[in-house]
């Protein structure tokens, strides 16, 4: 009987004990890592992605383009990555260049307001943010 008791205290303890080799340190922590949407800083991320008609605009947002990282409590001055290059492929595959965009503001990010060519076919529209950073938005263009 003695062994019984013996094993049923030992096994809560080495369950309490089986986490200590995962223990995270700021330099192993992610960070917010940068991203696109079509909403403006400080609204959620939850909303679905919006229905563009072919000659309308459609605005993206670049969020925390920064090389700081305060996710582990800390209050670093927000320092910016280089100029974001954004690339928007239409239905169909073409591609075209919407420029550099330098990121800024409260969370290094920028706007970017696209406008859809009148003859773009339905479909998928993806707009990336190319470079050591990448990022990619989608929406769907409808023709009425």
């Amino acid at each position: 009987m003695r062994r019984v008791c013996w094993l049923i205290i030992l096994i809560p303890l080495l369950v309490a004990c089986g986490d200590v080799g995962s223990v995270h340190t700021s330099e192993e922590a992610g960070c917010a890592a940068p991203y696109l949407d079509d909403q403006p800083p400080g609204r959620g991320q939850d909303k679905p992605p919006p229905t563009v008609r072919p000659g309308a605009t459609v605005e993206v947002y670049g969020h925390w383009y920064t090389s700081t990282c305060n996710d582990t409590g800390g209050n670093d001055p927000l320092k910016p990555l280089p100029d974001v290059e954004l690339t928007l492929t239409l239905p169909g595959g073409e591609s075209r260049s919407l420029g550099r965009h330098r990121p800024g503001g409260p969370d290094m990010g920028f706007k970017a307001v696209v406008r859809i060519p009148a003859d773009t076919r339905s479909g998928t529209a993806t707009i990336k943010a190319d470079g050591s950073y990448p990022a990619e938005f989608r929406f769907k263009v409808v023709r009425p």
